[in-house]
């Protein structure tokens, strides 16, 4: 039996910033490497194709599959990029009347609203356990096993069996199946220069409550794999696949002080030479801690300040002291770590002032090399989503087209009577001011290189010149 998995291309979803999001945000699809994997423990042949990474349009990606000739073909899409996903399903069933299967946080989240007439079946929550059973039953020619996790139709009918139990024992998961994966064009743009990369993922779960976040879909409990497993992914990583750079997926990497001493002090043992990544909250680094981080490998590090102002903070449950990110960006920066803060605008309880709060501060501090500005997006299965619905903190909902959830050049709500093209024209404004201040030239061109940023910084100068033309004229023509 075989099965086709496909990622489709997304970047153009971004418009004037998607070259940029292009080169910051080439993750090798590791849910799809980690379906591989179950499928090929049992007994199936994959094919998996990254339409993203390979510039694929659709009629290539359905010439592909159909030269694989699958029993059965699966996608995957978080939110924003779900209609992308449902038109690969759709090309991909007329032309090769096959069933498909899809996965991911989207369709986890929205179950059967989720489930269009393009897909044959919904894969809900984590896959390592149920999956290969599901495979196993699709194989001896049953259609609709009653499996957890497996959300599928008879007659109309949707059936559901429950979702499927967390894994426990994340060790027990196979390696992702990069061996399916071109990972010779896989590259992130560091101050180092570029460099081949992939992700690695060692925890699941996260304890914190931050009303924008969907990541209860791995629970509030944080699951570890033992340290043995993530030095054998890593030496395999690096050893076979040649990666000189590893992104830790994790949601708070530095979550377990001593677990990571301890990956520290075993990467120090093996001898592995690599450079990595990775998030964390700002309460939750120290000097030992980076400087051990620094000697095995450490080269970024992110924090999430969503925003400078005390009383979104508040409101959107963000339980890092706002004290504690000028100390973290300097701490990292003297150990040689580049800096990034993340932040957004058009969070519950914002106002002008408050984004000006948040401005201010990221263009104060000097430590960081880089900031992501995004606007806020109500994503399903978030708090933020159903403040949004009920008109809570000032928020109001005006977009229910999920493509429309891009974090760049897109807002699909207003808040406390800030527009969605408001809060365009701020981000836009926001990050030109950011990026203009000479201490963050040479970083950023660094990272994405010379060419993108000019081209990248001169679209955004275009966009926010044009409205202010625009509104010029408005005025004008009123007057």
């Amino acid at each position: 039996m075989r099965l086709s998995l496909v990622f489709p291309s997304w970047a153009g979803e971004f418009g004037l910033f998607k070259e940029a999001a292009r080169k910051v945000s080439t993750f090798p699809p590791l849910n799809l490497c980690i379906v591989g994997a179950v499928a090929e423990r049992a007994g199936w042949e994959v094919q998996l194709i990254d339409g993203h990474i390979e510039g694929l349009d659709l009629n290539e990606i359905v010439d592909r599959v159909a030269g694989f000739d699958p029993d059965l073909i699966g996608l995957t899409a978080a939110t924003p990029f779900f209609r992308n996903a449902l038109a690969a399903a759709k090309a991909l069933k007329d032309s090769l009347d096959r069933p498909v299967i899809m996965g991911g946080t989207h369709v986890s989240i929205m179950k059967e609203k989720a489930f269009a007439d393009e897909l044959d079946y919904l894969f809900i929550g984590e896959c390592e356990s149920t999956f290969g059973e599901f495979l196993g039953q699709f194989a001896s020619g049953k259609r609709n096993p009653a499996i957890p996790g497996i959300m599928s139709r008879r007659g109309g009918k949707i059936l559901f069996s429950g979702e499927p139990r967390p894994l426990d024992d994340l060790d027990r998961a196979p390696p992702p199946a990069r061996h399916l994966l071109p990972n010779h064009k896989y590259f992130l743009g560091s101050m180092q220069g570029k460099k081949r990369y992939t992700s690695v993922q060692m925890t699941r779960g996260c304890p914190f409550s931050c009303v924008f976040c969907a990541c209860d879909l791995y629970g509030k409990k944080c699951r570890r794999r033992g340290i043995d497993s993530v030095m054998r992914e890593l030496e395999l990583v690096i050893g076979r696949y040649k990666a000189e750079h590893i992104y830790f997926v994790d949601d708070t990497l530095t979550l377990n002080r001593q677990y990571i001493l301890d990956l520290c002090d075993a990467v120090e043992s093996s001898g592995l030479k690599f450079t990595f990544e990775g998030s964390t909250r700002a309460d939750l680094v120290d000097e030992k801690l980076i400087g051990r981080l620094r000697d095995i490998g450490l080269i970024r590090l992110s924090f999430g300040l969503e925003t400078a102002d005390p009383e979104v903070r508040r409101i959107i449950r963000k339980g890092v002291l706002l004290e504690s990110y000028g100390p973290a960006n300097r701490l990292c920066k003297r150990h040689g770590i580049e800096t990034i803060n993340s932040a957004m605008i058009g969070l519950p309880g914002d106002t002008r002032e408050s984004i000006k709060r948040t401005v201010d501060f990221l263009c104060r501090e000097r430590e960081l090399h880089h900031v992501t500005l995004n606007i806020a997006m109500p994503y399903p299965g978030t708090e933020m989503y159903d403040m949004a619905e009920r008109g809570l903190h000032g928020l109001r909902l005006l977009e229910h087209d999920y493509s429309r959830y891009q974090r760049y050049g897109s807002a699909v709500m207003s808040v406390n009577e800030i527009s969605p093209d408001e809060l365009i024209d701020l981000q836009q404004r926001a990050l030109i001011r950011i990026y203009s201040s000479w201490w963050r030239i040479i970083p950023i061109i660094k990272r994405f290189g010379l060419g993108t940023v000019i081209r990248t910084g001169c679209a955004a100068m275009s966009a926010v010149l044009k409205k202010k033309c625009t509104r010029i004229m408005s005025r004008s023509a009123s007057g």
